[in-house]
């Protein structure tokens, strides 16, 4: 018989199982614990405590651990040895047993020696023999529901009254032998553990008698319903305060060392080497569990609903996952999935056999041969596919049809109903294929999207919402075949998807998954979906929308989802990133999904249910029935770290002089998944805003200022639930001498009087400068004075005195008389000006006439030697002026005047002074015949110097010159000075101080 010949009979074979449905039930493996919870475990390599007796969590939830080497703290992150507690030292380190009462606080026994502490609000209170205490370890704390505080001890039983403890013992029935555990059971009554049996009373008033069974027995455990068990250190016994009618023998009901109860009722029992669970009401099969064969001592189940398992090996957490795996005996090898109808999924994988799956477990199981790919098409018709062939079932009736002969020993990838009939079927390798009618025909292929691409098959397949067939291909390719007709879609149209894997329809909105991300297609081009911090979604291989809309995402990270509402945002707005919330490992799912078949990895059942496979397990979690984390964090701020010193987060902390860097350490108590706490921070007075940290949990300062300082932080559990309070811390950096005030005050003054010692030292120096170059001037003026009098004025004096001889010889009454003595009198004028200029250049005043008045009298004695009328008009108020602006501006007026009578041939001359407040002007206008144009063009004539000297004199005052002539109409000379420079006013003080510190 050939291989083939014999392949095809076990294919036979196998559809005939089917056709026939001669599917047994199979029976329902033992369910795993791992299967509902996500076990995690600390050891000594993890730093965690070991041989842990008692375990209890305080109101601030802190998760406090009573081990063999002594009292230790955890905040789900970091374990802490406590020698104190709210800064309170311990009587002992040898702690035994704990209790957190609901108001806050934390009561610690002894072991060694004894003893008992209460610690609350910072105080400690230490209770031994002398506080009326039993002597011995301390085994049991418990409450009454009075209230009342109950402690077993080795010597006894005793409540707390007040400030002591009274024992009870032989007068109440009780016998004098060593108290392993009191308990208070639902109706008040009263239960202790003594050496050599149970005794019980109705309420603490009464005497106790012994309960039933009489024997040794411990470890007293109260379940939900009100039973009471106990334990003999193998087996549990069923506990009654009074003997059944008749005493039938003692019979063990269960095996175990210890029991306790959840909140849900459900029932822990511990072993040698690990401990089984037992579901509320005795409902399933136990779950047994091994420890890693550490001895399991103590339970405690915390607010967040995590239990807690104390062994002699370290410390075992137990959290409720969020996604479920199917409780299977058969271990799946890539199974692929698609929802059957009604609800639940059918599996399948290689090892050749179809499962028909449920939330509980397997349904019902068909032989088959192995699988690569399941299909359900719209009308609920289930295919499957393999190297060989593919089939389909309908109701009772299963059909095969063998690949073609080239097409034989390659795997089915993926499937797809065909629109007008049939079934696309892609084959690894070889490519498409439409099956129609029962015969195969073969797609052409694609032009190659690289010259290196060699497999050209689709590596998934959906149909459009207008019956197009849409294929995802390697390299990052999508093609649409529609009447004919193909369309690539590549990197040109934005797909950047690399390897395609997955393709989604939801209504007419169509999604592709790869290797590199998520993007869906707005109808000509592919948009990418991006998460916050530039999530991309790496590795989806399966996509699915909830009835919610939300959008659900299996990849190689793990199940994302995207709400409804994001989703449409994200559509409205191309590009926006997206809050997106995650599953993985932490929530139960400890594998990931295929990169290459079988494919969809995640499907969405009709009940509502998402189920997803890895490479050898199958899980699913209900959308709408997540489980949440109501619980907010509390946050603590652990310490301040600078440089090498700690500090405990005191109120009003003061941390050391020069103090600019330091580090703050806080931790979030929440135990449920501490790596997904999220914390932000606030250092007033340094940040403008929050500071998002993750789940970093510190924060570091540097270049901080001396002052006052409050750190605030805040913290988020798994689900985003914030604390509601920030919390606090306040502290300061106190200024050294060099920071504070004061020293500013004593640098600003040295600054000062270094500033006024380089302002003396410069204006000395100064001053010396002034001083030489005066003295240099004064000699200058002296020897031109000297040389204006030894010779200008001599030569002078000397000319007029023959001009006097002259005039004796000439008559009296003739014109040249008349003539010679005018021009003696002018002459005896220029003398006296000229002794003026050497007094002025000498330094002496020179005692000068206002400025009208001297002019004025020029103006006349001119008028007298040329024939034109002269007027002078003096406009404002008459304002003193400077020595050295009035001496200009008579000079420029002299010049003017002169001018206008000798050279302007005018018939009349005026002069006008106007005094403004902010400003002198003086004006000569004549009416005579002008400048010529090219004087004015010049400046003035070659070889005099008359215009150039008025320019240069009204440019020392700071005025401006203007010379306005038109022909036949006269020349006016303008000369506008301010009259903050040549007007004369009063010095400021400082001025004349600074006029004294100059001289």
């Amino acid at each position: 018989m050939t291989t083939a010949r014999a392949s095809r009979l076990l294919h036979a074979a196998a559809l005939c199982g089917m056709l026939c449905f001669t599917t047994a039930q199979a029976q329902q493996p033992a369910a795993r614990l791992l299967e509902q919870f996500t076990h995690t475990a600390w050891g000594a390599l993890d730093s965690a405590p070991v041989d842990i007796l008692s375990i209890a969590q305080t109101s601030d939830g802190w998760l406090w651990m009573a081990a063999g080497t002594g009292l230790y703290r955890f905040d789900g992150k970091r374990y802490e040895r406590m020698d104190s507690v709210e800064g309170q030292a311990l009587l002992s380190s040898s702690v035994r047993t704990l209790y957190a009462p609901p108001e806050g606080g934390l009561w610690v026994g002894y072991r060694i020696g004894g003893g008992i502490s209460h610690f609350h609000n910072g105080q400690a209170r230490h209770y031994t023999a002398s506080q009326g205490l039993p002597a011995g370890a301390i085994t049991g704390i418990a409450r009454a529901p009075d209230g009342v505080l109950w402690v077993a001890a080795r010597d006894g039983l005793a409540r707390l009254a007040g400030d002591r403890f009274v024992a009870v013992g032989t007068e109440q029935g009780l016998p004098a032998r060593r108290v392993r555990q009191v308990l208070f059971d639902k109706t008040g009554r009263q239960w202790a553990t003594i050496l050599g049996g149970i005794y019980s009373r109705p309420n603490t008033g009464a005497p106790f008698r012994p309960a039933w069974p009489r024997a040794d027995l411990r470890a007293l455990a109260l379940a939900p319903d009100g039973t009471l068990w106990a334990s003999d250190g193998d087996n549990y016994y069923r506990v009654w305060a009074e003997a059944p009618p008749g005493e039938p023998a003692t019979r063990h009901v269960l095996r175990g060392a210890n029991m306790y109860f959840d909140r849900d009722g459900n029932q822990w029992l511990f072993r040698a080497g690990g401990l089984e669970r037992r579901a509320a009401g005795g409902n399933g099969p136990p779950q047994p569990q091994d420890l890693n064969g550490g001895l399991p001592q103590s339970f405690f189940q915390d607010r967040e609903g995590n239990v807690w398992i104390g062994t002699s090996a370290g410390l075992n957490r137990f959290r409720r996952n969020r996604l479920l795996t199917l409780p299977l005996q058969t271990t799946f090898n890539h199974p692929a999935i698609a929802p059957a109808n009604g609800d639940g999924v059918w599996a399948g994988d290689r090892l050749g056999a179809l499962h028909a799956l449920g939330p509980e477990g397997k349904r019902r199981q068909m032989p088959s041969a192995s699988i690569s790919a399941l299909y359900r098409d719209p009308d609920g018709e289930l295919w499957a596919g393999n190297s060989d062939s593919v089939w389909n079932v309908t109701g009772k009736r299963a059909q095969r049809y063998p690949l073609p002969p080239e097409a034989q020993s390659y795997e089915v990838q993926a499937m797809s109903r065909a629109a007008g009939g049939g079934l696309w079927v892609s084959v690894v390798r070889e490519g498409l294929y439409l099956l129609k009618d029962g015969v195969w025909r073969r797609q052409p292929a694609l032009p190659p999207p690289s010259p290196d691409m060699a497999d050209q098959f689709p590596t998934s397949l959906i149909e459009g919402a207008d019956g197009a067939l849409w294929a995802g291909y390697m390299r990052n390719h999508i093609a649409r075949l529609h009447d004919g007709h193909v369309t690539v879609y590549g990197a040109p149209q934005g797909l950047e998807l690399g390897n395609v894997l997955t393709l989604h329809r939801s209504g007419t909105q169509l999604w592709a998954g790869g290797e590199r991300g998520v993007a869906w297609f707005d109808g000509t081009r592919f948009i990418p979906l991006r998460g916050v911090q530039g999530e991309t979604f790496r590795g989806v291989s399966g996509i699915a929308r909830s009835t919610a809309g939300d959008l659900w995402l299996f990849g190689t990270e793990g199940l994302s989802r995207v709400s409804a509402e994001q989703v449409r945002l994200a559509v409205l707005t191309p590009g926006r990133a997206v809050d997106y919330e995650r599953f993985d490992a932490h929530d139960g799912l400890p594998g990931a999904a295929s990169q290459l078949r079988p494919m969809p990895s995640l499907v969405l059942a009709d009940d509502g249910l998402l189920w997803m496979a890895s490479a050898n397990r199958v899980n699913w979690i209900d959308p709408a029935r997540i489980a949440r984390n109501p619980v907010p964090p509390a946050v603590m701020v652990q310490e301040l770290v600078a440089g090498e010193q700690r500090y405990s987060p005191q109120p009003g902390l003061q941390l050391p002089e020069s103090t600019d860097h330091l580090r703050i350490d806080y931790t979030a108590l929440s135990l449920s998944v501490p790596e997904r706490v999220r914390f932000r921070y606030r250092l007033d007075g340094v940040d403008r805003d929050w500071q998002d940290a993750g789940a970093r949990r510190q924060a570091f300062y540097t270049n901080l200022s001396p002052g006052d300082y409050r750190f605030r932080v805040l913290a988020a559990n798994e689900d985003d639930v914030w604390t509601p309070r920030e919390t606090t811390l306040t502290f300061s950096i106190p200024p050294t001498f060099v920071e504070t005030l004061w020293f500013k005050l004593v640098c600003t003054a040295a600054v000062a009087g270094l500033l006024w010692l380089i302002y003396r030292l410069r204006l000395r120096h100064v001053t010396r400068q002034l001083r030489r170059r005066l003295e240099v001037r004064a000699d200058e003026r002296e020897r031109i004075a000297r040389t204006l009098h030894d010779t200008f004025l001599q030569s002078v004096q000397g000319l007029m005195l023959r001009v006097q001889t002259l005039l004796r010889r000439l008559p009296p009454d003739s014109d040249a008389y008349q003539l010679v003595e005018k021009i003696l009198n002018q002459a005896d004028q220029v003398i006296a000006e000229g002794r003026n200029q050497v007094r002025g250049l000498r330094g002496e005043q020179t005692p000068l006439n206002d400025l009208p008045q001297m002019l004025g009298e020029l103006g006349k004695a001119l008028r007298e030697e040329h024939a034109a009328n002269f007027a002078l008009i003096v406009t404002g108020q008459e304002t003193p002026f400077t020595e050295e602006a009035r001496a200009h501006l008579y000079h420029i007026g002299h010049e003017a005047l002169l001018n206008a009578f000798r050279h302007a041939g005018a018939s009349r001359i005026e002069l006008e002074l106007g005094y403004a407040v902010n400003s002198f002007t003086l004006r000569v206008r004549d009416d005579g015949g002008g400048i010529g144009e090219q004087v004015l063009a010049n400046g003035g004539r070659p070889g005099h110097w008359g215009l150039p000297g008025m320019r240069e004199r009204a440019l020392k005052i700071g005025a401006a010159l203007e010379l306005w002539c038109r022909a036949g109409m006269g020349t006016e000379v303008r000369v506008c000075a301010p009259g903050s420079v040549v007007y004369r006013r009063r010095p400021s003080a400082l001025r004349r101080w600074l006029r004294r510190e100059a001289a």
